[in-house]
């Protein structure tokens, strides 16, 4: 017997709402050969009509989703339908300070922090309580609490710079709440590196359902860094740091599960430093995209040795191989969402 297609809505921050729905637009966010390996896979299609839909797929990127797309996307909720990554779920994981609330309360662990919203700001207690944090901690994140990568935040290293920081933080909140109202400032415990090279490793793990999709693991002795930082002479702590977390995975996979459960999500890209062999989270990305989902690993002198010695490296390091096959990888992650939803029913 031949089994129906599992038909897909797609929702985003231009897609499926307001006068939106009425135009056949193209997959938003899509990754690097998403939208091919979706389209040509059997089993699963696209829909345009939400009443025909088996599955709603939510595509929102937090720094571009405003409070009224969110309230128009869960006005077009329909919980009779399989649902990835439910809007009503925005804030747990747009906003850090209610994703480490969260964790906390779930006996997961995340950098210690503490926030304050632009009225708290203006209290006079308010320096002295960051000035007591920097102090306890050494050395300090502050910055907006739901703008991504390194937009809004500063290293705070010396409490007589907390003035200037809020100053220019403040007019940033005071803009961003107009049209995000939990936007805040968070001061977060800055986790140093506990290694012997004093390299930073920061891991990223793509989640899907009960399954781990994928993991790659950067490395830096930046105090803010991106993947795309990573130079030739990164290699060797790259490829290192990626085949011990073969092995390091399974002893914490069952939280890193949790960590995406709790948020009211069921697919998204986890970003966590591993702190006395626990992770200790830092953000849950939903709608994943960046250097490595483009370009690959590092700079392109790097990227190209990867490419090179793939043979070589590939039995160390099957992961890092794995993801650069972007269409290989979504075709994999839309027939576990197709299957799952089929095993459901």
């Amino acid at each position: 017997m031949t089994k129906k297609d599992i038909k897909v809505y797609f929702l985003g921050n231009k897609l499926g709402h307001s006068y939106y729905k009425f135009i056949p637009s193209k997959m938003t966010n899509k990754r690097k050969f998403e939208e091919h390996a979706f389209s040509n896979l059997k089993g699963i299609k696209r829909t345009h009509f939400i009443s025909n839909a088996d599955i709603l797929f939510f595509r929102n990127r937090g720094a571009t989703t405003t409070d009224r797309m969110v309230n128009s996307l869960s006005n077009r909720i329909n919980d009779n339908k399989f649902i990835i990554n439910d809007i009503r779920s925005f804030q747990n994981y747009d906003s850090k300070d209610k994703s480490f609330s969260i964790w906390i309360d779930n006996n997961l662990k995340c950098p210690n922090y503490i926030s304050f919203t632009l009225d708290e700001i203006k209290r006079s207690n308010t320096i002295n309580k960051i000035k007591e944090f920097q102090k306890k901690y050494g050395k300090i994140l502050i910055r907006t609490n739901n703008e991504t990568g390194s937009k809004g935040l500063f290293v705070l290293e010396e409490s007589n710079k907390i003035n200037e920081i809020l100053s220019i933080l403040k007019s940033r909140v005071a803009s961003l709440i107009q049209e995000r109202k939990d936007t805040k400032i968070i001061c977060v415990e800055y986790i140093n590196p506990k290694h012997d090279d004093n390299l930073h490793r920061l891991y990223r793990v793509h989640i899907l359902f009960d399954k781990v999709l994928s993991y790659y693991v950067t490395t830096s002795t930046r105090n803010e860094f991106h993947n795309a930082d990573m130079k030739l002479n990164d290699l060797d702590t790259f490829i290192s740091a990626n085949t011990e977390f073969q092995n390091i995975l399974p002893t914490i996979r069952d939280d890193l599960i949790k960590a995406v459960k709790v948020l009211g999500c069921n697919i998204g890209a986890l970003e966590f430093f591993l702190v006395d062999g626990r992770p200790c989270f830092l953000e849950l990305n939903p709608i994943w995209g960046g250097h490595a989902s483009r370009e690959g690993f590092g700079d392109k002198e790097m990227m190209n040795y990867l490419e090179l010695n793939k043979n070589t490296l590939i039995k160390d390091i099957p992961k890092i191989y794995t993801w650069l096959d972007y269409r290989f990888y979504y075709t994999k992650m839309y027939s576990i969402i197709r299957d799952y939803y089929r095993d459901s029913l």
